[in-house]
């Protein structure tokens, strides 16, 4: 008889022990743990991410249980220099950090007439040829393109809090996508190390704009102080870098050819040590990978611990080019992003038919945990899985201080990881050993379009 899931299976004391911590007179007490010390930046392509790769190996041979590691090449970046000057009517330069894999300017930088586009309609962009233009939010491939195809000659993205101070002031690193729609991602794949390829690579973003990422509070002086006219400075080195996939596969016992992948990244961003986003889900499902390890499913479940999700699902992409020839045996993706908070919701974001949403539903609500289910793409490795036609979900819980130094932790809560995994289990608990897989493998068309756009950001 299978043991139940529940509440009073220790997961939460488990996963205290996991994490290294113990939760008492609500604060985390440093403990011995496998994984105490965790608290890091593990940036795709560093030390700190080859280092939680290896914690997570030992993590696993420590529990029997048999793993392996699959790496991956990515074209990453080094910005050396970015500067954002105004010229006119006023002369003053700001702190600006350099977009990953846009084009280089000359070294006395590009100058041009400024011009603040808003969100990037088309009635703002009429006026955008020749211009440095500045854009509200992340500048993700679309808009990017809609800039280019208007004419910009360089671009400054917007984020951050008027509440901001201090080293918060500094906005954060982002990137363009390594290729866009219509690229051909032959371009990218299976280039080494080399000079030469580097130099490849290097000639491929030279072709692109530059741009530059500003904090609010500035932003709201160029618009205030009417700037002009603006100087943008931004050079960068491409760089080959290299990340890791960490997976491990429970074989299942009569149902054995039918797959279920339960997946969560550990890398994190250079800002911050990801406790919430991501260690916590990581942590998550390696003590789910240990329960299933001594309760065989009926179905084969493959626990994937992705690197560099955070350079654009990287490992997830990796995973499913890898795989692709049993992707067939895929009946449905579970991953965990952002878990571990005390004060939130968990969402359980599902890509795929209604009848997925309403099976996944029904068995929290059995479990006794609350949950809001919502049918969309979601920003996480779940996409991959969904981008190839495989049912996925992204388990999330609401929480603060991601993509921040603030995500620490200090502001994980046992109850809630507990409650998670305790949920999480049960989904997985339910679908691996169902005598009759509940839903279909089929992806409604409205998400099939999305999801390329998505993938392509």
């Amino acid at each position: 008889m299978r043991k139940a899931i529940s509440s009073g299976c220790g997961l939460g004391k488990n996963l205290e022990r996991l994490w290294g911590y113990e939760y008492e007179g609500n604060q985390w007490q440093a403990a011995d743990g496998v994984l105490a010390g965790f608290d890091f930046v593990r940036e795709a392509g560093t030390a700190g991410e080859v280092k939680a790769a290896k914690m997570i190996r030992d993590t696993l041979d420590s529990f029997g249980v048999k793993n392996r590691m699959e790496e991956f090449e990515f074209w990453g970046f080094r910005i050396n220099r970015a500067v954002l000057k105004v010229v006119e009517p006023y002369q003053k330069e700001y702190v600006v950090t350099g977009y990953g894999r846009c084009g280089n300017t000359w070294a006395e930088g590009l100058k041009a007439d400024f011009l603040y586009v808003e969100n990037g309609d088309a009635v703002s962009l009429s006026r955008a040829k020749g211009k440095i233009v500045m854009v509200n939010g992340r500048v993700s491939g679309d808009v990017y393109q809609r800039l280019v195809s208007a004419g910009a000659v360089g671009f400054i993205s917007v984020e951050g809090s008027p509440l901001d101070e201090g080293v918060d002031r500094v906005p954060c690193q982002r990137s363009l996508p390594m290729i866009f729609p219509g690229d051909a991602a032959e371009e990218t794949e299976g280039l080494s190390e080399s000079a030469e390829d580097i130099h490849k690579m290097q000639e491929k973003y030279s072709g692109r704009i530059p741009g530059a990422n500003l904090h609010y509070k500035d932003a709201v002086e160029l618009v205030t102080e009417g700037a002009s006219e603006v100087c943008l400075v931004v050079e960068q080195d491409v760089t080959a870098c290299r990340s890791r996939n960490v997976v491990a596969r429970i074989e299942g016992t009569d149902k054995k050819d039918e797959i279920l992948t339960i997946t969560a990244h550990y890398d994190s961003v250079p800002e911050g040590p990801g406790a919430y986003d991501n260690m916590a889900g990581a942590a998550i499902i390696m003590e789910l990978c240990r329960y299933f390890q001594q309760y065989r499913p009926r179905r084969t479940m493959e626990f994937v611990w992705f690197g560099a999700e955070e350079k654009g699902l990287l490992g997830s992409r990796d995973y499913i080019r890898v795989h692709e020839s049993e992707l067939g045996a895929h009946r449905f993706n579970m991953n965990v992003d952002l878990a571990g908070q005390l004060i939130g919701g968990n969402v359980l974001g599902v890509t795929g038919e209604a009848s997925v949403c309403d099976k996944l539903l029904e068995i929290a609500d059995g479990a006794g945990i609350g949950a809001s289910v919502k049918n969309q793409i979601w920003g996480s490795d779940s996409n991959s899985f969904a981008w190839k036609g495989i049912p996925a979900m992204t388990l999330n819980r609401d929480g603060f201080g991601m993509h921040t130094r603030y995500d620490t932790i200090d502001l994980l809560s046992a109850w809630s990881l507990e409650r998670s995994a305790i949920l999480l289990g049960c989904i997985a608990d339910e679908l691996g050993n169902a005598e009759v897989f509940p839903f279909e493998r089929k992806m409604p068309e409205k998400f099939i379009g999305e999801l390329d756009e998505y993938m392509c950001r």
